[in-house]
C-alpha cells in the first residue's frame, strides 16, 4: 500500500541493468513514487520541464548532457541524488546541492541510507532551494553550502567550523555572525560553541547538570553538548517534555 506522504521521484539513468535495479529499490520504499524515467540529460530536462518532482535520482555520466549539465540548466533545483562510477564527482555534486551521491556499484543498505538522509532533510522544514545557502569565499572564488547540507557549525576562535556532508569548511566569522547567516527554521543554538542543523538530531540524552547530549544522524554519529540555557527551547522545538 503506498505511504500517505510518498515523494515523486524521476530517475534519470542510461543504462539497462542500473535502472531497473534503482526501479527495484525505490519501489521497496514506501515513502517514495515513481513517476517518471529518463535515459539522457535532455530527456530528463523535458520532464522536469513539465512538472516537478520531489527527488530526482540521476547518473552524473549521461550521454550528450552529464548529470552537472543538467542542473545547470535548471532554474530551480529539486532534491538531487547522483549515482556515478567516478568518486572524483562526489565534492562537484555536493557543490550543487545534492542531497548525497551513490558510488557505484552500491547495493540496497547504500540506497536506503541515501533516501533515509532524503527523508531527514526534506521533512526537516520548508523547501529551500539549494542556491539559498551559506556564502563562502575561498580563495576568490564564491561557493555557496546548500543549507540542507549544513549538518552543524563549531566556533573555532575567531572563526567558524562549518560541517557538510561534504566535508569541512572554515569561514572567518565569528558563530554569532554565522547564526545570523542561518535561518531559525532549519538551525538552532545549542552550545556557546555549536549550532545545529535541527532536522539532523536523532535524540537527546541528558548528561549532567542541566545538559543534554544532542546525538545526530549524520555518517560520522556526531555527539554535541547541548548548553543547560539552551535545553528548554531545543526540548520544546523537537516536542519533547
Amino acid at each position: 500500500m503506498e505511504h500517505a506522504t510518498a515523494y515523486s521521484v524521476l530517475i534519470v539513468e542510461d543504462e539497462v541493468p542500473a535502472r531497473e535495479m534503482l526501479v527495484d529499490y525505490l519501489l521497496a520504499r514506501q515513502e517514495l513514487r515513481l513517476c517518471g524515467l529518463a535515459r539522457t540529460g535532455e530527456e530528463a530536462l523535458s520532464q522536469m520541464a513539465s512538472r516537478s518532482f520531489d527527488l530526482v535520482l540521476m547518473d552524473v555520466g549521461l550521454p550528450r548532457l552529464t548529470g552537472i549539465e543538467v542542473l545547470e540548466r535548471l532554474d530551480r533545483v529539486p532534491y538531487i541524488i547522483f549515482t556515478t562510477a567516478h568518486e572524483d564527482y562526489a565534492l562537484r555534486a555536493f557543490d550543487y546541492g545534492a542531497v548525497d551521491y551513490l558510488l557505484k556499484p552500491f547495493g540496497a543498505d547504500r540506497f536506503n541510507r541515501s533516501i533515509d538522509k532524503f527523508l531527514v532533510v526534506r521533512e526537516a522544514g520548508a523547501r529551500l532551494a539549494p542556491e539559498n545557502g551559506f556564502t563562502l569565499r575561498e580563495k576568490g572564488r564564491l561557493h555557496i553550502l546548500p543549507y540542507r547540507n549544513i549538518i552543524y557549525a563549531t566556533s573555532h576562535g575567531k572563526s567558524t567550523v562549518i560541517h557538510t556532508v561534504a566535508g569541512d569548511r572554515e569561514a572567518p566569522l565569528m558563530l554569532k555572525d554565522v547564526e545570523l547567516r542561518l535561518p531559525n527554521a532549519m538551525f538552532a543554538r545549542i552550545h556557546k560553541r555549536h549550532i545545529v542543523n535541527v532536522g539532523y538530531i536523532s535524540w537527546l540524552e541528558y548528561y549532567v547538570g542541566g545538559q543534554y547530549l544532542a546525538f545526530l544522524n549524520d555518517e560520522d554519529e556526531t555527539s554535541l553538548t547541548v548548553g543547560r540555557t539552551y535545553a528548554p527551547s531545543l526540548k520544546s522545538r523537537l516536542g519533547l517534555t
